[in-house]
């Protein structure tokens, strides 16, 4: 019994680590939620509070993870905000807003959609700026719990687990980047009007946001870009975001449903995917050229393997 839980380093086996965080997550997740129902009608407020609960239980997760199994800290999975970590966010931020302003434009020079409307919302129970500030609060917390599992913890657990497969430290970490990038674009196969083209760009979506983590080891700009993506996507040019509506969009678009515009999917499900990803990527490493780091893989994240190693 204790060789399935253990490997032969007496380490938990990674499938274990990962039902760990998720089991941890959910047990203390569902009850509160469950007793938020019965205190609030559905409400914004209660959405506020509910999207709270849960990212406060993932990084509780996390944290029980780091203190007890193991034995680090937040700034080993890029939690560690300082000046350097907001910068990131910020050019993170710019650079998807970039990308999807090229996107959206490309779209509209083409004929391929038509501005029909400005401030709209999902529904008319709610106003612009009740569903804005919604549909931002629900990405921070969304991206933030997407950021934390597949971006570092994942990483980490991945990366430790093919040790003994390839020893070679800045190899393994680019092998864990694909890894986990397949696995989120797999685990997005789901959404709304999900194909297959838009699961191969969501894999190719994440090697690209796993990029800065590789660089950094912070999860500073992978955040950044993410919400910035997501919420410039559909809270301001009115794109669906894989296959989900905002609440609230700044514009209201009708867009021709074929592969130039990822149709009823958004921008991950385009055939134009895949140049807007090679313009992000040389965006990124344009910065890191800028920034003068040296390396593509952090050595920091070099450092922790070491220490582990030991």
């Amino acid at each position: 019994m204790r060789k399935i839980i253990f490997n032969s380093n007496n380490n938990i086996r990674p499938i274990w680590r990962i039902f760990l965080f998720l089991l941890i997550t959910f047990l203390i997740n569902i009850p509160l939620q469950l007793g938020l129902q019965k205190v609030f009608n559905q409400s914004f407020l209660r959405g506020y509070i509910s999207g709270s609960i849960y990212l406060v239980c993932v990084i509780l997760s996390l944290f029980i993870q780091i203190k007890y199994i193991d034995k680090s800290s937040f700034k080993k999975y890029g939690l560690k905000i300082n000046k350097a970590w907001r910068h990131e966010f910020f050019v993170g931020f710019l650079i998807a807003f970039l990308l999807l302003t090229l996107f959206f434009i490309a779209m509209y020079l083409t004929g391929n959609l038509e501005v029909v409307g400005y401030f709209i919302t999902k529904s008319s129970d709610y106003s612009f700026i009740e569903g804005f500030i919604s549909e931002s609060f629900g990405l921070v917390v969304g991206i933030t719990v997407e950021e934390i599992f597949f971006r570092s913890f994942l990483f980490y657990v991945i990366y430790e687990a093919l040790r003994k497969v390839k020893k070679d430290s800045t190899k393994r970490a680019f092998l864990v980047v694909i890894v986990t990038s397949l696995i989120f674009g797999i685990t997005h196969f789901h959404n709304e009007s999900a194909t297959v083209l838009s699961s191969i760009n969501l894999c190719l979506y994440g090697m690209m946001v796993g990029l800065p983590f590789l660089i950094t080891g912070r999860l500073g700009m992978s955040i950044g870009f993410h919400f910035s993506w997501n919420l410039v996507q559909g809270a301001i040019y009115g794109f669906p975001i894989s296959g989900r509506i905002a609440k609230a969009s700044i514009m209201s678009i009708e867009f021709r449903n074929n592969l130039l515009t990822g149709g009823a999917f958004g921008a991950e499900g385009s055939m134009l995917f895949v140049l807007l990803g090679v313009i992000g990527v040389m965006l990124i490493l344009y910065w890191k050229k800028l920034k003068s780091y040296n390396s593509f893989v952090s050595p920091y994240i070099i450092e922790n393997d070491t220490n582990i190693t030991r």
